[in-house]
């Protein structure tokens, strides 16, 4: 893969003469974004272009199905159908809710029953009507319809016989409708009436009886339509999905079957029915879901992360992840195996090796994709997203192994929550079964995230040499081979990038800046040195300066800047991260130096003739906070090891000027720090280098005193010179640029110049500052010759 971007990355290096790189940069990004739309779209949309191939959208309900249609996926999903077919059998399993019994019903149909039978004794007690006429009389009456026998044999009873008939149906209808009486139980009551009645009455009298009473019982017990209906809404609202389960390869309908409605419901599960039209709707929600990411993450990483959107190589990577991702997850939605699918291993490997803000929005992109792909699943949206997002914050710094492990465990203990938070009903619904099996793929999934996003660490940085939080750990072990051949070849070059290296990882961790990368790259930024590294006034010694033989500023100057494209070929042969590659540049910017410039101004007879671009760093200028950071370092602490300050406000006064410069000169143009950023570095360097500075006491050299046993010294000669002392080493004479030590150095002589006026001097000093002044140690620090 690496290979592959690197060809792809030469081949739109190749331009014709026309193409500017900035133009070329533009085409790569946006040719970058139309594979990411296109591929995340496609990836979206796989089930829509490429449908199972035994399915046809004709098939309908009713229709017989040829050969086994069999499940392209597996799939675990909500039956509507079947849903609501047991939420109907709730409802329909939920007795009608009847209110309390109503006495007045009883009230009101005894009152009815005296009336009527008072009305009957006097039709009897009629003197005058026939028999004909008191049976069309009783006929008269609504409260019941008797038939014509029983009012007959009503008019023919002895007077004796009907009043104890009379009495029998008032006490049968009093102790009747005492009980709850309800509609539907009305039928059966009225079968049960002759049982009721007296065994002292014969059947033709009992038949009177029973007569009146089926038609005055009435309901007293009515059904609340209210309560009813509440209780039968709580039933359905009580009941739960049913969900339909199948593995890839399960005989979703079999040949011969006709399809129902539960089978049709599924085959649209699995979008085998799915019409043209809606198959166009799934391809416009997976491109709009693709814009939405790339405008989102797009437009941070534009205006926030600078040096990202520079790397292209970076970005293809994260693209290439990112979609290696997406595919997993389409293969692992579907079933209940989404609980296992390790979606936070893309933010922990993004934090590996660009910014944590970069990775949580990588993690929660793919969570809102994760979401899309499982049909809307909330759960798996946030199973995928609160893991990405608790991964890379626990991750954060991934400097040893053990820290990916940490960050599995709180992804599997966030993982658990999410889990048990979306499945808490089914510990009272008996399937408490299924939420263990739950729980422990979640907690599986934080450690397959970590294992997962620390093999894929260790290949990408093995495929594309990037400085991951391991590889960067590997380089600044003192043991690496180019560091020891620094230490070796250049000591003092070796002890100055240390310096560097403390004071840039302290400023960077104030700044929130990759403080380890910064660390390392220092470590790294003058390798170059190497080559020459007696031409640099930190690695000679005995006042050797190979400088003033060549006497030639030019020779001179090339050789100091040269340290800067050869410490870029070192890192090459050495295959040092392209990254810290970038520090080795721009570390000097397009400052010029300083000292050697000057000194061609003094030696020229015509000073116009002096080109300032012989003496100019070929750049670029820091395009980062971290090299920016660096320069700013790299300065400091060499002008204030020159200047060797003896006071705080000293220390504070050097390191101030020595930003204002670099500020001034333009090399801070291209970085993203600010006014309270270069503050902050100014506080945090002038603390470390008055630590590292400060003042020692010469401490006076006490008398020995002599032990028991021990004879005295011969005479003239004291104990001391009695032992033996190793052989003093030779005076060393100061020269310029000799770093400050504990012991102090004789006198600088001043340097031979050539007399020029004061002003003249100044005007033509490349940095503004006082370098008539100074000694050439000083001009060569300040004109970024270290």
């Amino acid at each position: 893969m690496a290979r592959l971007l690197r060809r792809w990355s030469d081949a739109w290096l190749s331009r014709p003469n026309w193409a500017t790189p900035q133009m070329l940069r533009n085409l790569n990004l946006v040719a970058l974004v139309l594979i990411f739309v296109l591929l995340v779209t496609v990836i979206l949309s796989l089930d829509s272009i490429f449908p199972a191939g035994n399915q046809t959208a004709d098939l309908r309900i009713g229709s017989v199905v040829d050969e086994d249609i069999r499940a392209p996926r597996s799939l675990t999903y909500v039956s509507q159908e079947l849903t609501e077919r047991a939420r109907q059998a709730a409802v329909d399993a939920v007795a009608p809710i009847y209110d309390p019994p109503d006495p007045t019903v009883a009230r009101q149909q005894l009152d009815l029953s005296r009336a009527i039978l008072t009305y009957i004794a006097n039709v009897r007690q009629d003197p005058y009507g026939t028999r004909s006429q008191k049976v069309g009389d009783l006929k008269m009456i609504a409260a019941f319809d008797l038939p014509e026998v029983l009012l007959q044999r009503i008019v023919e009873l002895d007077d004796d016989t009907w009043r104890t008939i009379e009495g029998e149906i008032i006490n049968v209808l009093e102790r009747v409708m005492r009980e709850p009486i309800r509609e539907p139980d009305l039928a059966s009551l009225r079968d049960q009436l002759p049982m009721q009645v007296s065994v002292r009455f014969d059947s033709r009298q009992a038949d009177v009886i029973v007569a009146i009473l089926e038609d005055t019982v009435r309901p007293n017990q009515f059904e609340n339509p209210d309560a009813t209906e509440a209780a039968r809404l709580e039933a359905a609202a009580a009941t739960e999905d049913e969900t339909r389960s199948f593995a890839q390869g399960q005989v979703i309908v079999r040949a011969g079957t006709r399809i129902d409605e539960i089978d049709y419901e599924t085959l649209q599960a699995f979008g085998l029915l799915q019409p043209q039209n809606l198959g166009g709707q799934t391809l416009l929600r997976s491109l709009l879901a693709s814009l939405t990411i790339l405008l989102g993450s797009g437009l941070y990483i534009m205006r926030f992360q600078p040096v990202l959107r520079r790397d292209f190589q970076m970005l293809a990577l994260l693209v290439v992840l990112f979609l290696i991702a997406l595919l997993g997850a389409k293969i692992f939605a579907g079933s209940d195996q989404f609980y296992l699918y390790p979606a936070a291993a893309v933010a922990l490997l993004f934090v590996s090796f660009v910014p944590v803000e970069v990775a949580i929005i990588g993690g929660l992109s793919l969570a809102m994709l994760y979401g899309i792909i499982t049909g809307g699943s909330l759960e798996a949206m946030a199973l995928a997203g609160f893991g990405s997002l608790v991964g890379a914050v626990s991750l954060r710094r991934a400097e040893r192994v053990n820290t990916f492990f940490i960050a599995g465990l709180m992804i599997s203990l966030v993982n658990l929550l999410v889990v048990v938070m979306f499945n808490i009903d089914a510990l009272s619904n008996g399937e408490s079964g299924r939420l263990g099996i739950f729980v422990i793929f979640s907690v599986l999934n934080g450690i397959f995230a970590a294992a997962v996003a620390l093999a894929g660490m260790y290949v990408v940085t093995l495929g594309f040499n990037l400085p991951t939080s391991l590889k960067l750990v590997e380089l600044s072990q003192p043991n690496q081979s180019l560091l020891q051949r620094l230490l070796r070849e250049a000591p003092g070059t070796y002890q100055h990038s240390l310096q560097v290296a403390n004071l840039s990882e302290q400023a960077a961790l104030a700044l929130g800046a990759n403080a380890q990368l910064v660390r390392v790259a220092a470590l790294y930024h003058d390798i170059g040195k190497m080559l020459n590294p007696a031409f640099f006034i930190e690695n000679q010694a005995e006042g050797v300066n190979p400088h003033d033989q060549l006497n030639d500023p030019v020779r001179s100057a090339a050789i100091i800047l040269s340290h800067v494209p050869d410490g870029d070929r070192l890192a090459k042969q050495y295959r040092l991260p392209a990254r810290i590659r970038d520090f080795i540049l721009e570390h000097h910017g397009t400052t010029v130096v300083g000292y050697f410039y000057k000194q061609a101004l003094d030696q020229a007879e015509e000073p116009d003739t002096v080109d300032i671009e012989q003496f100019r760093y070929p750049g670029p200028r820091p395009r980062s906070r971290e090299t920016a950071i660096l320069m700013l370092a790299d300065s400091c602490e060499s002008t204030v090891r020159a200047r060797k300050p003896t006071t705080r406000q000293q220390i504070a006064d050097i390191v101030g000027e020595m930003v204002d410069i670099r500020l001034r000169d333009g090399q801070m143009d291209d970085a993203d720090l600010t006014t309270r950023d270069l503050k902050t570095i100014r506080t945090i360097f002038v603390e470390m280098l008055q630590a590292v500075f400060h003042p020692r006491i010469n401490y006076p050299t006490l008398p020995s005193t002599r032990r028991p046993g021990i004879e005295a010294p011969a005479a003239g000669r004291s104990a001391a010179d009695e032992r033996t002392e190793p052989e003093a080493a030779p005076e060393v004479q100061a020269v310029p640029n000799a770093p400050p030590d504990d012991t102090p150095l004789p006198e600088v002589p001043p340097l031979r110049r050539v007399a020029k006026s004061t002003q003249e001097t100044k005007a033509v000093n490349a940095n503004g500052d006082k370098d008539s002044e100074r000694n050439p140690s000083e001009m060569e620090q300040d004109g970024n010759g270290t």
